[in-house]
């Protein structure tokens, strides 16, 4: 008799321990996806590497359906750009206008958008420098008979780097006032050789602005 009623009560806590563990599992939901679990959005520039006014597409990849809008942000941008959604599944896209007194270096692009929770995708872009301009150069022709001197500074007293003939033509890059030469008090930069020669004897086709 006592062995059947040890059994009988091992029997009924099985069965009770085994009802409990279907509730358990019959209550069971599978875990969510988590928003940190989904692929970040990723950012590519078009190229990486621009000049000073130059452009950079900005594509991102991964973004929520969910946004109303995308747009990337720089420093280095003239204004923000707001990336089109094209294609399935769809990518963002737009392009940027660098400034043109950009500094040169790095700068980060940053991409979020609106309407699909906080996030923030960012990319380096590397600015160049825009090369300077070659200065705009005049033609000059040579008046006097003997020629001209190309002196190191607008002086007569100054040292002679080289000299241009009768009727030879010369670039001028600049004007400045400098030492008289029978009543003309202006000189002309010249690149090759380099120095000035006096106006006296040098005749300019066109305007030759100051020197800065």
């Amino acid at each position: 008799m006592m062995v059947r009623h040890v059994v009988s009560v091992c029997t009924a806590a099985a069965l009770a321990s085994a009802a409990l563990t279907g509730l358990a599992h019959a209550d069971a939901q599978p875990a969510p996806t988590s928003a940190a679990s989904q692929a970040a959005p990723r950012v590519m520039l078009g190229p990486a590497t621009a000049k000073q006014k130059g452009a950079v597409t900005v594509k991102v990849v991964g973004a929520p359906k969910t946004c109303r809008s995308v747009q990337a942000r720089s420093d280095a941008f003239v204004s923000a750009v707001a990336l089109a959604k094209r294609g399935n599944p769809p990518v963002h896209s737009g392009r940027a206008v660098v400034k043109a007194k950009a500094a040169p270096g790095a700068h980060q692009v940053a991409v979020a958008g609106v309407g699909c929770g906080k996030w923030t995708a960012k990319a380096r872009l590397t600015v160049l420098a825009s090369p300077t301009p070659a200065p705009k150069v005049f033609k000059g022709t040579v008046t006097s008979k003997a020629g001209v001197n190309v002196r190191q500074q607008p002086t007569s007293r100054s040292a002679v780097t080289g000299a241009y003939r009768s009727g030879q033509s010369t670039g001028l890059i600049c004007r400045k006032v400098g030492q008289p030469v029978d009543g003309n008090r202006i000189w002309y930069q010249v690149k090759s050789p380099k120095g000035w020669v006096t106006a006296r004897y040098v005749k300019a086709r066109g305007t030759v602005p100051l020197c800065k």
